[in-house]
């Protein structure tokens, strides 16, 4: 069953208000804390199957479809620092669209690389870096990220944020 109180929601909501030290603790608790959630039905094993396969197709970014069959069709994306939601499958499908554009890894390795990936019940959190890359002409990145996923019974992603340090700042951000 799970738990009433979802630990990792409540500390990852003290980690978006906390800053620096206390931030970083902040998501170290939230993780240690994680332990407490349980999910019937579904084990660590298999989440942590779909999580890998999940950000392998991710890194790799050359299946398209592949990629999207890990949502559900109910499934909410946030961007934390654009303050964009997306829901609904179709939605998310128009929001990462690996065709639009002109895309290259600059040095033609994976996209993305995974540094540490934490898993407790049906959620997943996932740090890494967004390797450096060119999007229609403009050099980009490398950008770190911290991607939080809660996954259904049936291995779909049901809620996903991403924190992403988009750089270069001036050009994503305007400053």
């Amino acid at each position: 069953m799970m738990y009433k109180y979802n630990a990792i929601q409540a500390r990852i909501g003290a980690f978006r208000l906390g800053k620096g030290v206390a931030g970083a603790l902040s998501l170290v608790y939230c993780l240690l804390l994680s332990a407490c959630t349980v999910l019937p039905n579904s084990s660590e094993a298999d989440v942590q199957a779909v999580a890998h396969s999940y950000f392998e197709t991710y890194a790799e970014r050359s299946d398209f479809d592949r990629f999207m069959r890990f949502y559900a069709d109910d499934a909410k994306l946030t961007d934390i620092v654009y303050g964009n939601e997306i829901n609904g499958k179709d939605n998310i499908r128009d929001f990462f669209d690996w065709h639009r554009g002109d895309f290259t890894v600059v040095d033609a390795g994976p996209a993305l690389e995974v540094e540490e990936q934490v898993i407790s019940g049906n959620q997943v959190i996932t740090k890494g870096v967004f390797r450096e890359f060119e999007y229609n002409g403009n050099r980009m990145g490398p950008w770190k990220f911290i991607i939080w996923q809660e996954l259904n019974q049936a291995g779909k992603v049901i809620a996903q944020e991403d924190w992403i340090n988009y750089t270069p700042k001036k050009i994503m951000l305007g400053s």
